[in-house]
């Protein structure tokens, strides 16, 4: 059988060649398509690998009738929906550690020439100038470097940076005190590291959680002297605010390498034309090195699927024959989900993770179920660089425990599986089943015992067990017209404290969330959304 794969956007060479060493593969080059070009053309592939330049939409993927897998030559895929691509079938992959080098040594040729004004000195005496009193610059020795995000890249430039002699403060949920310690990077919050960094350098893929993280609020707790790099992805930092604090003088001066929307001329961004901010235009993996192995490590991956069914670097299917994978997936989606559940409810880094299988379920290879809580409780904070494949791997790199146990028998569930989660500050355990092979639902929260579907939006509030409390809750809700689509109680009778579940059918803005936390019961109040 003969296999098409299209390759857009000019992957290296040495993709192409190593594509075409497999005979059962037909490779045809495309330049970078239009969307109405794409929804005509990609009918007639079983996969495609694309860089940044293409956009995979949900639209374009409809058209996808024969495609079978999308390789993104590069770690990013929010140029690619997943979502549809799952529905469809199609396997998503990417190549997570091809650019990691030539992003951290980027990051570090940014950081210095903030440091002392290399492109604005450079672009000063082009124009003719001969001014070295405007250009007066900070050496690194000595200073506070923070890096949000502490994955294969922000320790890279850990790593340099302690080579500088920076004295480095590290944010990730996901990594542990001693392997933090062992890379010579103190643990913070990150209110920390606005407060005390000069310089701060973001290490996240973008998500939910991460969009928009650095905006007013956080720019305001900066030193002036505060220097800002971003060569993760566009909308982690609020391009408006970040422009307005260079032009206020709030803020000493930013790199920029990714953007919100790019290019960024329409509209234009303001940060191009905000002082001491340093462009470019998405350089990160734009190195002859970089573009080597990626495009060798996603024609590697498109072929081994293709040829020998072998799925590596997933971000949206287990490496599982389809037979095991029916039978479980009901476990994976609710496991998953109480992964992300206990991400969004603990506080504090975390250290360890056990996933306890108890009854009929145990009887089965739980692998994937483990790696699926994995994958939810890393997911709010790394987003799509976290899947079924590299979800142990991350949690090794951070130094996180992870134990698996099975248990026989357990007389209230035939298939029960317990998620119990550590970290510094607070334990958090999530117990769910499958009733009928098909109904998920989560059946206790640490101590507290009640049943909830688990899809939705959430308001989780630990309060005083007295009379009212519902009530008053109702009444708030109400009169911010927010319709409660369910309530769920469980109480302990020693603490005399409640845990309430309230499932609302739309966000719950910042304004709300106080007026429920400033009730005299609440003693706490996490948003949680599955």
């Amino acid at each position: 059988m003969k296999y098409r794969v299209m390759v857009t956007d000019k992957l290296s060479k040495k993709g192409i060649d190593e594509l075409k060493k497999f005979s059962e593969i037909e490779v045809v080059e495309k330049d970078t398509l239009s969307a109405e070009e794409l929804k005509k053309e990609i009918k007639d592939y079983d996969a495609v690998i694309i860089r940044s330049a293409t956009k995979l939409t949900a639209d374009i993927i409809q058209c996808a009738d024969k495609l079978k897998v999308i390789s993104r030559a590069g770690v990013g895929v929010d140029n690619i929906d997943v979502a549809a691509a799952t529905e469809k079938g199609i396997v998503v992959m990417n190549a997570p550690s091809g650019n990691t080098i030539s992003t951290a040594e980027l990051t570090f040729a940014l950081m210095i020439s903030l440091a002392r004004k290399v492109a604005f000195s450079y672009n000063s005496l082009k124009e003719g100038n001969w001014d070295r009193k405007s250009f007066k610059g900070v050496e690194l020795l000595g200073k506070t470097l923070g890096v949000v995000g502490l994955g294969r890249i922000g320790t890279e430039v850990a790593k340099r940076a302690k080579a500088f002699g920076m004295d480095i403060l590290g944010f990730d949920p996901y990594i542990s005190e001693e392997r933090a310690s062992n890379l010579g990077i103190e643990l913070a919050t990150l209110e920390k590291i606005y407060k005390e960094s000069d310089f701060i350098s973001i290490h996240t893929p973008l998500t939910d959680q991460t969009r928009g993280m650095i905006g007013e609020k956080e720019l305001a707790m900066m030193k002036n002297s505060v220097r800002i790099i971003n060569c993760a992805r566009g909308g982690i930092i609020d391009e408006e605010a970040l422009a307005k604090a260079l032009n206020e003088g709030k803020v000493a001066g930013a790199a920029i390498d990714v953007w919100s929307k790019e290019p960024p001329f329409e509209p234009r961004n303001p940060l191009l034309d905000a002082p001491n901010c340093l462009t470019i235009p998405h350089l990160g993996a734009s190195t002859e090195e970089a573009q080597f192995y990626v495009a060798i490590e996603s024609a590697e991956s498109v072929a081994n699927f293709l040829v020998n069914g072998v799925i590596v670097n997933s971000l949206n299917m287990p490496s599982l024959d389809k037979e095991v994978f029916e039978r479980l997936k009901n476990y994976v989606t609710l496991t998953e989900k109480m992964g992300s559940a206990v991400s969004q409810l603990i506080d504090g880094q975390i250290e360890q993770v056990k996933i306890t299988f108890v009854g009929d379920i145990a009887q089965n290879d739980t692998s994937i179920l483990t790696r699926a809580a994995l994958k939810g409780l890393f997911e709010a904070f790394l987003g799509e660089t976290v899947n079924y494949v590299n979800a142990i791997p991350i949690a090794n790199s951070r130094g996180i425990k992870v134990i698996e146990q099975k248990e026989d028998f357990y007389h209230e569930y035939t298939n029960l599986i317990c998620v119990s989660v550590k970290s510094d500050k607070a334990e958090m355990e999530i117990w769910g089943t499958v009733y009928s092979g098909t109904q998920a639902k989560f059946v206790k929260f640490n101590e507290y015992f009640f049943e909830v579907d688990p899809s939705g939006i959430f308001i989780t509030i630990s309060n005083q067990d007295k009379p009212g409390v519902i009530g008053k809750i109702g009444t708030i809700l109400g009169d911010n017209n927010i319709n409660i689509a369910g309530l769920r109680l469980g109480r302990d009778q020693k603490t005399k404290l409640a845990l309430t579940l309230v499932k609302v059918d739309s966000d719950i803005n910042e304004n709300v969330k106080k007026q429920l936390q400033d009730m005299e019961e609440v003693k706490s109040l996490k948003i949680m959304k599955l």
